[in-house]
């Protein structure tokens, strides 16, 4: 199954971290983690450096995608809330609730925050490639399909659109 991904996440430089520790370490691990757990644990020290930053906003967005892939909706859906407060423009954020409101077979709750990634980012082919799962499983083949045609037509290799029309042996 293809990897879901948010769209990479800049997130600044921190004051000092606790524990002695380079902040710019955990910002680091927070943006391209070595594992979804050890992404965890960078953004929560993200997090705790700066509670209400719109760095905190970007390691809450990241927190919620890692606990998404560790199949754990329950903690992602409160970061992508409070991701969603600090920086309600992010697509990203709305993209990850999402996807953990579909991991919880939410679907139509999944829908409007897809719906909402893509107003904010029309060019967003993740979020219509996501759009195209809960389409595909609610059993609606021709919206899903054409989901998945635009995420490719934005990012032709987008993995997710393309498992997703094998699935439905369309072209």
């Amino acid at each position: 199954m293809p990897v879901r991904r948010a769209i990479p996440i800049l997130v600044l430089a921190l004051g000092a971290a606790g524990c002695g520790e380079d902040p710019l370490v955990a910002v680091r691990d927070c943006q391209q983690p070595k594992s979804w757990k050890s992404q965890v644990d960078a953004c929560t020290k993200v997090i705790e450096s700066k509670p209400k930053s719109s760095d905190a906003a970007k390691a809450y967005d990241n927190r919620c995608q890692a606990h998404n892939q560790l199949d754990q909706p329950e903690k992602a859906l409160p970061d992508c809330d409070m991701a969603i407060k600090l920086q309600p423009r992010s697509a990203s954020a709305y993209n990850n609730r999402g996807w953990a409101r579909e991991i919880r077979k939410e679907f139509d709750l999944a829908l409007k925050d897809y719906d909402k990634a893509i107003e904010l980012d029309p060019k967003f082919a993740l979020a219509y490639a996501n759009r195209g799962d809960v389409f595909a499983k609610q059993g609606e083949r021709e919206k899903a399909i054409a989901e998945y045609r635009q995420a490719l037509a934005i990012e032709p290799g987008n993995e997710i659109a393309q498992s997703g029309l094998k699935k439905l042996r369309a072209r």
